[in-house]
């Protein structure tokens, strides 16, 4: 198992976490962003993340890793690496130039893909990629996400007859910072030292 609390502390002290108003994929408003693509630029809590994350979907059914573009394309990537598996990636749209796919790389028919994307919201993104998958003769059961935003993802994908499993939910990340918050004399806020 691992800590939900590390994981949080990864995200935010990785500044995956913003406050202020924002527009999401889905076209809501927010005042919370999960910004996951920070954390590639940290690369000792992005590996700390990989091997947690890894560890959660070494216990699913799959031949080969479909990541979502472009959150999931890292993700997907560092996890096959790590796992020796396949790595396969959905693009939201086709390009009018090269081969014109919209799943690069390459696999077999009736493989059994496990989507990867970083953040659930509402599961279009998730849910579009599992169609061309299945469009493409692959096999889905399953999509795993760093942060569920639990707006109505896992019910989407459910419809879908697709699992969505999640490291953490974005009330768990925000319960933490505010229970860390409210400590006066916690050596960590946020996970950056106290001054």
């Amino acid at each position: 198992m691992y800590s939900k609390d590390r994981l949080a502390e990864i995200l935010i002290s990785t500044n995956c976490v913003k406050f202020g108003e924002f527009i999401l994929s889905s076209g809501a408003k927010s005042n919370v962003y999960v910004d996951m693509r920070k954390i590639i630029s940290h690369p000792a809590e992005f590996m700390e993340l990989i091997r947690i994350y890894t560890r959660m979907v070494s216990n699913l059914k799959f031949d080969i890793l479909a990541g979502v573009e472009s959150g999931g394309i890292p993700f997907a990537t560092a996890i096959g690496v790590e796992l020796k598996k396949p790595i396969i990636y959905v693009r939201k749209e086709y390009k009018n130039h090269g081969l014109k796919k919209l799943i690069e790389g390459e696999y077999k028919e009736r493989d059994i893909a496990l989507v990867i994307d970083d953040v659930s919201t509402t599961g279009s993104s998730i849910a579009r990629a599992v169609e061309v998958l299945k469009s493409n003769n692959l096999i889905v059961y399953d999509a795993f996400v760093i942060v569920d935003r639990e707006e109505g993802a896992r019910e989407k994908l459910q419809q879908l007859n697709i699992k969505l499993h999640y490291l953490i939910t974005l009330k768990e990340i925000i319960s933490l910072m505010s229970y860390q918050a409210s400590m006066p004399y916690t050596k960590e806020i946020r996970g950056k030292p106290h001054e």
